[in-house]
């Protein structure tokens, strides 16, 4: 048995940046960067919307850029991923979070669609599922998220 393949990336964003672009656009902001069907990664609006950028930026490059058409809503929260996606994530998170020294002890799946589901298409025989840790101290947050195939039998 051969593992899937993945795709890794990492982002750090700065809450102040995200909370300074909150208040001169508003809502705007937040609902350019989160879809409507997504549920908010954190209570507080300013730390959920750093934390949505910081994700969705870590699942762009590991998909390995914007593809033509992108849309930060082609990532979206709130997908449930089989126990296997999650430990190939599980395996990324320590060294990071050693190195960051942040807990990376937040998880979301993330449903992969739109233009960045056909990039995804390229690089993967059939569709991709995302998923991500994340964490934050004080301004910072890190996030480290994969893509990856689905497991036999969980498609």
């Amino acid at each position: 048995m051969t593992a899937p393949p993945v795709l890794v990336g990492v982002d750090v964003v700065e809450v102040d940046r995200i909370s300074r672009a909150v208040a001169y656009s508003g809502p705007a902001y937040a609902r350019h960067v989160t879809a409507p069907d997504e549920p908010p990664l954190h209570p507080d609006p300013d730390l959920a919307t750093a934390a949505g950028v910081a994700v969705k930026e870590s699942l762009v490059k590991a998909l390995g850029g914007r593809p033509a058409g992108f849309s930060w809503h082609d990532f979206a929260a709130g997908l449930a991923v089989p126990d296997p996606v999650r430990d190939l994530l599980d395996g990324a998170v320590p060294e990071l979070a050693a190195t960051a020294d942040i807990a990376l002890d937040r998880f979301c799946g993330y449903t992969v669609r739109g233009a960045s589901a056909e990039a995804a298409r390229a690089r993967f025989a059939g569709g991709a599922v995302g998923a991500a840790r994340w964490g934050w101290r004080g301004n910072l947050v890190v996030a480290v998220a994969i893509l990856t195939t689905l497991p036999e039998g969980a498609r």
